[in-house]
C-alpha cells in the first residue's frame, strides 16, 4: 500500500502543476511557487509516507516475544473422530464428503475454545491424531493431515472408532464429555452398537454428523499421483454406489442421550447448544504459548509522523503551520 501512496503523491504533483497552467501564465506560476522549499515539501512527502507506512504495519498487529500461559477455566472433554475411510471421497457434498467434513471441524473448533479437545481418524482402524488439549490451533494443524493414506487399512469399523475415542477420555468421571463422529455411517465391520453400550456406561453422550446424502455416490479411486482413474466397482465389475447410512447413526446416538445431524441441514448452532448442556468442570494446568501484542510500538510513531507532516510549512521562512 505504500508504493500506491508514493506514486499517488507523484501523479498528484504532476496533476498540480497541470492544473495551475490551465489557470495561470509561466511567470504567475513562478511567483506562486517561489515560496516553496522543495526541500521542506519533500520532508512533508516522507513524513506522511513514513507515517502511514508505520500505521499499516500497526493494523498489522505485529506479535514477538513468547509469554508461557497456563489456562485455567471451565469447559468439557470432546473428541472429534473423523471418518478418513475412502468412502469419505465420494462427492455427494462438494468438494467431498472429507473435505466438506475438515471444513466444518475448523468451524467447530472455533467454537470450542475453552474446552479439552482431542480428534482421531478412523476407516479400518483407529488412530488418535491429537489428544485432549485446549490448544485449538494444535488440534487444526492435525486434522489437515488427515486423509485415507494416514488409516492404510481400508473398511469403515464404527466399534473401533468409538473405543478408541472414547479412551481419551475420563473413564472415572460420569459427565462433562461427549463424542462427534463425522462420517457417512457406511459401517462395514465391528458392532458399533456393543460399543456404544459401553461409553453410555462412562457418561459419554454421542453426537453424530453425517455426509453425504442417501441416495449416494459413486467412489472415486485415484492413482499415486493423485489422479483420477476411475470409480470403485463391486466383483460383478457393476460401479459402487456408497450412501448415507442415517438409520445405525441415529441409533448410537439415542443410546446415549445425543444427537444425529445430517450436514446439509443448518446443525452447527444446535450441536453447540447440545455440547453447552453437558455439565462442565475445572479445567486447569493446559500450557500455550502467548505473544505480546507489539503495535503500540508502531501506532504512536506512526501518529508523530501524521501530525508533523500535517503540521509544517513547506513555505520558506516559516517551517510550521497552527
Amino acid at each position: 500500500m505504500v508504493p500506491f501512496m508514493i506514486i499517488g503523491i507523484f501523479l498528484y504533483r504532476l496533476g498540480r502543476k497541470s492544473r495551475l497552467r490551465d489557470f495561470a501564465d509561466d511567470k504567475m506560476i513562478s511567483k506562486i511557487t517561489g515560496s516553496v522549499d522543495t526541500r521542506l515539501q519533500v520532508l512533508r512527502y516522507l513524513l506522511l509516507v513514513f507515517g502511514f507506512a508505520f500505521l499499516v504495519i500497526a493494523l498489522a498487529r505485529p506479535k514477538w516475544g513468547e509469554k508461557l500461559q497456563i489456562y485455567k477455566g471451565k469447559g468439557i472433554d470432546i473428541v472429534i473422530a473423523l471418518d478418513a475411510s475412502k468412502s469419505m471421497l465420494a462427492q455427494d457434498v462438494k468438494p467431498n464428503r472429507l473435505d466438506r467434513a475438515k471444513t466444518e471441524i475448523q468451524l467447530l473448533l472455533d467454537e470450542l475454545s475453552g474446552n479439552l479437545v482431542g480428534i482421531t481418524a478412523f476407516a479400518g482402524e483407529c488412530y488418535v491424531m491429537c489428544p485432549l488439549t485446549t490448544d485449538i490451533e494444535a488440534v487444526k494443524l492435525f486434522l489437515d493431515v488427515i486423509s485415507p493414506d494416514v488409516v492404510p487399512k481400508p473398511g469403515t469399523d464404527l466399534e473401533k472408532a468409538i473405543i478408541v475415542s472414547a479412551s481419551l477420555l475420563n473413564q472415572k468421571e460420569d459427565t462433562y464429555k461427549a463424542m462427534i463422529l463425522f462420517t457417512d455411517g457406511d459401517n462395514l465391520v465391528g458392532e458399533p452398537v456393543k460399543a456404544v453400550g459401553g461409553i453410555k456406561d462412562q457418561g459419554i453422550r454421542l453426537f453424530a454428523v453425517g455426509m453425504g446424502t442417501v441416495e449416494g455416490s459413486p467412489v472415486p479411486e485415484f492413482d499415486a499421483q493423485g489422479n483420477f482413474v476411475s470409480y470403485k466397482k463391486d466383483r460383478d465389475e457393476k460401479i459402487v454406489m456408497s450412501r448415507l447410512t442415517e438409520r445405525l447413526l441415529i441409533v448410537l446416538t439415542k443410546a446415549t442421550d445425543g444427537r444425529y445431524f445430517r450436514t446439509e441441514g443448518v446443525y452447527m448452532d444446535r450441536l453447540i447448544a447440545e455440547l453447552d448442556r453437558i455439565k462442565k468442570s475445572d479445567i486447569s494446568g493446559g500450557e500455550y504459548i502467548e505473544y505480546e501484542e507489539r503495535y503500540q510500538y508502531f501506532l504512536i510513531p506512526a501518529f508523530i509522523f501524521v501530525l508533523l507532516g500535517v503540521f509544517l510549512n513547506d513555505r520558506k521562512g516559516r517551517w510550521y503551520d497552527l
